[in-house]
């Protein structure tokens, strides 16, 4: 398998289990974070699909990651309080999740660094998703600590103040 069968096997593998995840979330507010994810995701698969047919390449739409997550994390810690704590625990399959995202993330560094794609353009989208990817595994790392800590998570969370997002 070339670098783009992979790096689009990743994405629909990533947006997958999303959706599984999102399927199986009663929590509205969680569902609709897994949700994104899988669309980020998709879009991703979309772009690797349009190099390999070398069609013209989209831009990787910038989202608006943090803002959607703390609207998300403050209506989650209000329904928390009002059910005396947060959910199940559900490190094992958030850890996966993170395991996609940092899976792609040395995929798709390691073909910077190999100069795989020697285009501008090309390269320029790869660094993209690689920063969005990043994203995703901050933001999975934060909804994990927000669901051991609901209650106080908020107040102390360097998650919204970061210049990453």
């Amino acid at each position: 398998m070339n670098f783009l069968q992979v790096a689009k096997e990743i994405e629909q593998q990533g947006c997958d289990h999303y959706n599984s995840l999102a399927d199986n979330e009663p929590t509205r507010e969680l569902a609709g974070i897994f949700l994104f994810l899988a669309k980020e995701e998709i879009r991703h698969f979309q772009i690797f699909d349009a190099m390999e047919k070398e069609a013209a390449l989209p831009q990787v739409e910038q989202t608006a990651v943090v803002a959607m997550a703390k609207k998300t994390f403050q209506a989650l810690s209000a329904q928390f309080k009002a059910a005396g704590g947060s959910p199940a625990n559900y490190d094992e399959v958030y850890e996966k999740a993170l395991q996609f995202e940092n899976k792609s993330i040395e995929f798709y560094t390691k073909a910077i660094d190999e100069h795989r794609f020697t285009g501008e353009a090309e390269q320029q989208v790869l660094l993209d998703i690689i920063r969005q990817e990043t994203i995703h595994a901050k933001l999975i790392t934060a909804l994990m600590e927000f669901l051991r800590h609901p209650g106080e998570w908020l107040e102390n969370a360097e998650f919204f103040h970061s210049d990453d997002f």
